[in-house]
C-alpha cells in the first residue's frame, strides 16, 4: 500500500511529459508537409472579415477562404458579398490605394494562373482596378464589385526570418 502513491505519481508525472513531448516528436518523425492549401468554415471566415474590416455589423455573405503556408509566407484567399459601405470603411482605414488592374497583376497577386480552388475567380468581377497597400506586415489585395457587391481578398504575409530578427 505504502508504494501505490509513489507509482501514481510517477506514472501521473510521466504522462505528463508525454503529453508535453508528443507535438515535438509528432513534428519531428512527421513533419507537416508545405504548400498544402487548407480551407476555412465559412462561420468563421466571415467572422474573421467582419472583424478586420471593422464591420461587426457588416452582413458578409457566400464567403470562402483558403490559406497556404510555407516557411517564406502565409497567402490567404477571400472571396465574399458584403456592402459597399463596409468596403469603403475597410479601405480607408488601412489606407489602400487604388491602381490599375492588369494581367500581370491577376496571374501574380491574384493567382490566376494557379488558382487555390475552383471558386477563386476574381476575373468575373470585370474590373479595370484593384486596391494595394500593407496593413501590420500583410500584403492587402482587394478587387470589389459595387454593382454585385462582391470581393475577392488576397492578403500575403513574409514569415519572419532569424536574420531578420538581427535587424531590429
Amino acid at each position: 500500500m505504502k508504494y501505490i502513491l509513489p507509482i501514481i505519481m510517477a506514472i501521473t508525472i510521466l504522462t505528463g511529459f508525454g503529453f508535453a513531448l508528443t507535438p515535438w516528436a509528432l513534428d519531428y518523425f512527421f513533419p507537416m508537409k508545405e504548400n498544402i492549401i487548407r480551407d476555412a468554415d465559412s462561420e468563421d471566415a466571415e467572422d474573421a472579415l467582419a472583424r478586420w474590416f471593422l464591420s461587426p455589423n457588416a452582413n458578409f455573405m457566400d464567403v470562402e477562404a483558403a490559406r497556404q503556408q510555407s516557411k517564406i509566407r502565409s497567402t490567404s484567399w477571400f472571396v465574399f458579398k458584403v456592402k459597399r459601405d463596409a468596403v469603403e470603411r475597410f479601405i480607408h482605414a488601412k489606407k489602400l490605394k487604388q491602381l490599375d488592374l492588369t494581367e500581370k497583376i491577376l496571374k501574380t497577386t491574384f493567382y490566376t494562373t494557379t488558382p487555390p480552388r475552383d471558386w477563386w475567380q476574381p476575373k468575373t468581377l470585370t474590373r479595370t482596378s484593384y486596391f494595394k497597400g500593407v496593413d501590420q506586415g500583410r500584403e492587402l489585395a482587394l478587387i470589389y464589385n459595387a454593382k454585385t457587391q462582391q470581393g475577392a481578398l488576397v492578403t500575403t504575409i513574409a514569415a519572419v526570418q532569424p536574420q531578420d530578427l538581427s535587424k531590429r
